[in-house]
């Protein structure tokens, strides 16, 4: 089933780093190594509570889906109308929080890197509830520090106290929290964020999405950026590895659990006769 339910006005608006590619890079090149890197873990660790049919809300590119696919029977796909890909099929487009599945009609929600892109981001887990079959599961990571990304549309950060609240609140028993990372972690996301904002990020996208083969507009203007600032971006790209492995290690050894960059969330919906 493919469902268009409007079209997107600005194709890629609301892109979000995370889902735009199929895989995820655990190089320590790329600046978002050590969320990546504790992402990945708690997916791998928990992707066995997936069961029956799943879907992947504001999935993206769904890096995520080989993860999940030994445990489940049929893989669904949402994504915000205005962040398709012309070769991707999905089943559901709308904005959060409505989503247009039946009621009790889905076992699994997955949603990573995706509240704090909606102004209710508990509206969209009540509509979770909705859809849910009793005992349904829901999967989410989210962040507790992150820059400001996706603008204008980046809403929310999030502590451990207000996810156990609202969450119970909205009819579900919380099977599982962890965070993202401690408070090195945090510390080295931050520096290596920092490295990458020093840049126009339009002109990096452009660079990059040459590199991958795609057509850009203004790649003269980019390479002259890049030229003009090719001090700084070799000083990013010799301390970026340094720092995030640098500050993997100190998290795994020192690191405080009161300063996270994000909690990954596993919630069951409660039965009717729990």
């Amino acid at each position: 089933m493919v469902v268009t339910q409007e079209k997107p006005r600005i194709a890629n608006e609301r892109e979000n780093a995370i889902r735009q590619t199929n895989t995820i890079s655990l190089s320590p090149f790329n600046y978002c190594f050590l969320i990546y890197y504790y992402l990945v873990k708690e997916v791998k660790k928990n992707a066995h509570y997936a069961k029956g049919i799943l879907l992947d809300v504001g999935c993206g590119s769904s890096p995520f889906q080989n993860y999940f696919l030994p445990y489940i029977e049929k893989y669904l796909k949402h994504e915000h109308p205005q962040a398709v890909k012309p070769n991707l099929q999905y089943d559901y487009l709308s904005e959060l929080p409505k989503i247009s599945a039946p009621d009790n009609s889905i076992d699994t929600i997955i949603s990573f890197s995706v509240l704090e892109h909606v102004s209710e981001p508990f509206e969209a887990i009540k509509e979770f509830n909705r859809i849910l079959k009793d005992n349904g599961i829901f999967m989410i990571s989210v962040p507790q520090y992150w820059h400001l990304h996706e603008e204008p549309h980046d809403y929310l950060r999030f502590t451990k106290h207000v996810l156990k609240e609202k969450i119970t609140k909205l009819g579900f028993e919380i099977l599982y929290m962890k965070e993202e990372g401690k408070s090195f972690a945090t510390v080295g996301q931050a520096f290596c964020n920092a490295l990458v904002l020093m840049f126009e990020l339009d002109h990096v996208k452009n660079i990059f999405s040459f590199l991958s083969g795609k057509k850009v507009a203004n790649l003269g203007k980019s390479i002259a950026y890049a030229i003009y600032k090719s001090p700084l971006i070799f000083l990013a790209i010799i301390l970026m590895p340094i720092i995030n492995l640098l500050f993997l290690t100190l998290d795994q050894i020192l690191g405080s659990p009161r300063d996270t960059i994000g909690y990954f969330v596993i919630a069951k919906k409660k039965s009717i006769n729990d």
